[in-house]
């Protein structure tokens, strides 16, 4: 009986560690926010095209592997000026969630949720705060 139970704890592994790599496999690349929509207190504002002129993220792709992370460069074009960021990425639950960082040091573990995610498409939902201070942004990306 142990024996039977420890090959299927071992498939249920394999089958979840194959999910996040299959999501890595199709995030590696370029991709463009076609829409990035933050709501608060009830009112959405869509910051592509106002406050963002362009978003770009490049995914490398790597082998996942236990408790590593895979390099995301993100550029942010504004009126403002451009903003380039080099970090770090990883794909958890069954291919459901990404968490980003800012370097392997960082302590502090960015999340957002992986609502589609296709060859081409890629909708990322993101919450911050709680209950009248809770911000939502949901970012479409398109593979370039």
């Amino acid at each position: 009986m142990k024996k039977i139970i420890m090959i299927a704890a071992i498939a249920l592994l394999a089958v979840a560690c194959n999910k996040n790599q299959a999501a890595v496999k199709k995030l590696d690349g370029t991709w463009k926010a076609t829409s990035v929509k933050s709501t608060e207190d009830g009112v959405t504002v869509e910051l592509i095209g106002t406050f963002v002129t362009s978003y770009t993220f490049v995914f490398d792709g790597c082998k996942l592997k236990a408790d590593e992370f895979c390099n995301v460069t993100s550029t942010l074009v504004s009126p403002f000026g451009t903003e380039t960021n080099a970090d770090l990425y990883r794909v958890v639950s069954d291919g459901e969630t990404i968490e980003m960082k800012d370097d392997a040091s960082s302590t502090t573990i960015n999340t957002a949720t992986i609502t589609e995610l296709t060859k081409s498409d890629c909708t990322l939902t993101m919450s911050e705060g709680t209950g009248a201070d809770l911000v939502t942004t949901v970012v479409v990306l398109e593979k370039q």
